[in-house]
């Protein structure tokens, strides 16, 4: 009997997953907040959020531990609320509360929303709009004592959806606007388990540390303090098909070009069976100004690297300082004389000398790798090429042979005393990435960490090719780097087309050329995965900027990067520079209202136009430390794959994006005490609609379009783009 109880629940489970994710949280409402103060139903405080998530292959439990504190002098009484996806049909659910079993009543869509709709009308808070459509499980807490805690624990089980090629597991943990203060201590600990081999395991929306004990399981952590979450967690996962894994997410509003995510990964293994030899040169500036403690670091950061080679590698090492020298003349096996040779040549480096970097790559690029290898060439230096051609032209046309050659040139740099244009060069022109190392930073482990990244390749020579009736476009990145054990590749872009479409991955392995075909369904509308575009946008973005960095300021470039940045909350130094330049120049033209603005509208933005002229023109720079903190964000930008690189993380620019919500996809900006769409600008100064908050129409606003919900949760005063109009919803309440 259980049994088939199991099943028929599995069933229902099946059907709710299909209807759409899980959005909402649990979370106590108060309908009579205590008094004195201002109402608000969520007086409470979130004092300890932990989740459990088990997923076994596509049946996820998710067990819940909540701690609510009532900071009050008054006893209170409260209803537990845990929105639920429309359609969803379960017969049954129970929680436990101070050990006690207590059931809830299930509600469908229609009473949930007069239950929202009624909450917004008395108590003034548009937070639970997000819902609207929604079924609830709601029971009655009582009583909440004062100065007391509540404790309330639940576990459900749900069918996640596979999607082309993914599995996707949504936790709602947007509890922001649910606690009345910051939240102590929240922690998700997902564990994956596969029945078969494991390839992507993907969270672009937090931050979390991944672990991979076995080839088809996975261990996800999140853990933060004293924040209020203000997005769900969305965590991917890409079951392997062979030896690479496929998956492909996909965000469309209808009448409008869609957003793909493609991720690309090998299968984990711990063997290195399934990986390519590599011919690997490390070329090592030992000029002066690596004196003291850089030199110590950098022989013990080779060692390390020479361990690190497979037994079917070969390996060479040039150091270079006024002049350069090869230890082999020539590539030699990684075999057990060879390296101690090498570790007694890196032992005996001392640091004297100018900087002929010249010499030292025509040396490496003189030792000829294998057709049947991959050939890399890393490059560690702490300062500008002082001897022999020094210019940037001649020394990238060095780069060229290379990338001509099929090598890849990693260039590590150490301080701020470098060429960053030269360098970054060399990475963009041989499709490798850049790694920037402080000075006074453990050069040992960053040049560790670095080698880890690469010394394991699984694809190299990567080309990816759409179907044409796809329409894909502004991909990013143009060029794709090689597929290394351990990683995946992450391709964004906008296409037009909808319905079946196949990607080709072709590259080379051992010598040997391989293809790989993904087909995938392109939806023509989707918007369950609206962090997409602000992802899209922080490549696109990010590539405009080093375009401008690099070649110059033209003004396509400009508005375009301006734009992008503005619509979709991409705040960094260089971005916000541009808007509030933008906007400070609309607003001297008449053409845009200073209800209208975004950045330039935030408190202080205006203020700090000095510090930010000053960021953008050291972004410029072909050395020092802002021309590397420029290099070092811009790489962050155009490799993005969380959100939480879409925005500055650092000083007075993370505190304008605390200021920055995305709703939809969308970025609002909070412009005193109104949340303003950032599409706004670039529509040029049209009439509003002006709706009263909470009134009659406001709700009937919200029927005809469903879509403005998560803008008009934002707050009591929204201004929002609305097809092709404007609305603005105003508080009359703030003496409108």
């Amino acid at each position: 009997m259980e049994r088939k109880k199991m099943k028929v629940w599995l069933l229902l489970a099946a059907l709710a997953a299909a209807a759409g994710a899980l959005r909402g949280d649990g979370f106590i409402i108060v309908p009579r907040p205590p008094r004195p103060g201002p109402a608000s139903p969520f007086p409470l405080e979130v004092v300890r959020h932990d989740v459990r998530v088990d997923i076994d292959g596509q049946l996820a439990t998710t067990s819940v531990d909540q701690e609510f504190y009532n900071p009050n002098d008054a006893r209170l009484e409260g209803f537990y609320l845990f929105p639920l996806p429309a359609g969803a049909v379960i017969e049954r659910f129970s929680m436990w509360i101070d050990g006690r079993e207590t059931r809830a009543e299930l509600l469908d869509a229609a009473k949930a929303r007069g239950i929202y709709e009624d909450i917004v009308r008395r108590l003034r808070d548009p937070a639970l709009l997000e819902y609207d459509g929604r079924g609830v499980f709601r029971m009655r807490v009582f009583p909440i004592e004062p100065r007391g805690r509540k404790r309330i624990r639940i576990s459900y089980h749900e069918v996640l959806e596979k999607d082309n090629g993914a599995v996707a597991y949504l936790y709602p943990l947007a509890t922001e606007k649910f606690s009345s203060r910051a939240i102590p201590q929240v922690s998700l600990v997902a564990e994956i388990h596969s029945p078969g081999d494991l390839a992507d395991v993907h969270c672009p929306t937090h931050a979390v540390e991944v672990s991979r004990p076995a080839a088809g399981r996975a261990t996800v952590r999140y853990s933060a303090r004293d924040v209020l979450p203000d997005r769900d967690f969305r965590l991917f996962f890409t079951p392997a098909t062979g030896r690479l894994g496929f998956s492909l997410l996909a965000h469309r509003v209808s009448g409008q070009d869609g957003f793909f995510f493609l991720s690309v990964a090998p299968a984990f293994a711990r063997g290195g069976g399934e990986t390519a030899a590599q011919d690997v040169t490390f070329v090592v500036d030992t000029s002066g100004s690596m004196a003291g403690r850089a030199i110590e670091q950098a022989r013990a950061a080779i060692s390390r690297c020479l361990e690190r080679l497979d037994r079917r590698d070969r390996f060479s090492i040039v150091r270079f300082s006024t002049e350069a020298e090869s230890l082999f003349n020539g590539l030699v096996p990684a075999g057990g004389a060879n390296l101690a040779k090498a570790r007694e040549f890196v032992a005996g480096w001392q640091a004297a000398g100018g900087t002929h970097c010249e010499e030292a790559l025509k040396v490496a690029l003189a030792e000829k790798g294998s057709a049947e290898r991959s050939r890399v060439i890393v490059l560690v230096t702490d300062g500008r090429p002082t001897i022999g051609e020094t210019g940037d032209d001649a020394l990238l046309a060095l780069a060229d042979r290379a990338a001509s050659a099929g090598a890849r040139l990693f260039p590590v740099a150490i301080g701020s005393e470098i060429n960053t244009h030269l360098l970054d060069g060399f990475a963009q022109r041989t499709r490798t990435f850049r790694t920037y190392l402080a000075a006074g930073e453990d050069l040992e482990a960053g040049i560790a960490r670095f080698y880890d990244k690469i010394r394991s390749p699984v694809l190299g020579d990567i080309r990816l090719e759409a179907s044409p009736q796809s329409g894909v476009s502004q991909v990013h990145p143009g060029r794709l780097s090689d597929l290394y054990r351990g990683s995946s590749l992450t391709v964004v872009g906008r296409y037009r087309g909808a319905g079946p479409a196949a990607f080709v991955l072709r590259g080379t392995v051992n010598g040997h050329s391989e293809e790989f075909t993904f087909r995938a369904d392109l939806p023509r509308e989707n918007r369950d995965h609206d962090f997409l575009p602000p992802l899209w946008a922080a490549r696109r973005v990010g590539f405009l900027l080093d375009q401008i960095r690099l070649h110059g300021e033209e003004r396509e470039l400009v508005e375009e990067a301006t734009r992008l940045a503005r619509q979709y909350g991409i705040v960094t130094p260089y971005t916000s520079y541009l808007i509030v330049e933008d906007e400070a120049a609309r607003r001297g033209r008449g053409d845009l209202a200073e209800s209208d603005m975004t950045v330039g509208g935030i408190p202080g933005a205006p203020a700090r136009e000095r510090e930010q002229r000053e960021e953008f023109a050291a972004m410029k720079d072909k050395s020092g430390a802002g021309s590397v903190r420029a290099s070092v964000e811009l790489q962050k930008l155009n490799q993005a794959s969380t959100l939480d690189a879409t925005r500055s993380q650092s000083g007075a620019f993370a505190a304008a994006a605390g200021q920055v919500r995305t709703a939809g996809g969308v970025a609002f900006y909070l412009n005193r005490g109104t949340w303003v769409d950032g599409r706004i600008p670039s529509r040029g100064r049209r009439p509003s609609t002006r709706v009263a908050f909470a009134s009659a129409e406001y709700f009937a606003l919200l029927r005809a379009h469903p879509e403005l919900a998560p803008a008009l949760a934002l707050g009591r005063s929204v201004r929002v783009v609305c097809g092709a109009g404007l609305v603005e919803v105003f508080d009359p309440g703030a003496g409108e």
